[in-house]
């Protein structure tokens, strides 16, 4: 009985193997009469975005991305928590901004960041519309006023304002 098996196996082994190579001869044989298989389908994005290619990955390929450097002109605006502000005589109002490697930098209206530049420094009252309780409705806030570059060809101006409050 075991000698049965043995010799099924065997079989069975073999004749697999040569099923498999007699496939590889139909498909090499079809290869050689159509050398390049052409698609009836096509892909023309004229002049909309492609959406099969990222848009991070456009930035990359038409080589328009910027080089981050180091401190607080490589990092966004997103990146930077603001911490505090001061005013002296000379120089007026500056801010005390945490950034995203967990260093201490003192920003003032001028500097530029990786997506923008600082427009203002102040204090004053939230808008109606930036108030998120009834207790900040009295209170003075200090603020920066950042100007963030956008590459959006749906928005008019090509920068948006951003204001962020000192919360404390």
């Amino acid at each position: 009985m075991k000698r049965v098996i043995v010799s099924l196996i065997v079989v069975s082994f073999v004749f697999f193997a040569f099923a498999q190579e007699k496939h590889e001869k139909k498909v090499k044989k079809e290869q050689a009469n159509n050398p390049e298989v052409i698609s009836p389908y096509t892909y023309q994005p004229k002049s909309k975005r492609d959406p099969f290619i990222s848009p991070f990955d456009l930035e990359v390929l038409r080589g328009t991305k910027k080089k981050k450097v180091p401190g607080i002109a490589g990092m966004s605006i997103d990146e930077i928590v603001l911490q505090g502000i001061i005013k002296s005589k000379e120089r007026g109002y500056e801010a005390l901004v945490l950034g995203s490697d967990n260093k201490v930098y003192w920003i003032k209206p001028g500097d530029k960041l990786y997506d923008g530049e600082v427009l203002e420094i102040g204090m004053s009252k939230k808008s109606p519309d930036e108030i998120s309780s009834p207790v900040e409705a009295g209170k003075v806030f200090g603020y920066v006023k950042f100007r963030q570059y956008v590459n959006d060809p749906n928005l008019i101006k090509p920068y948006k304002d951003i204001k962020k409050y000192l919360d404390k």
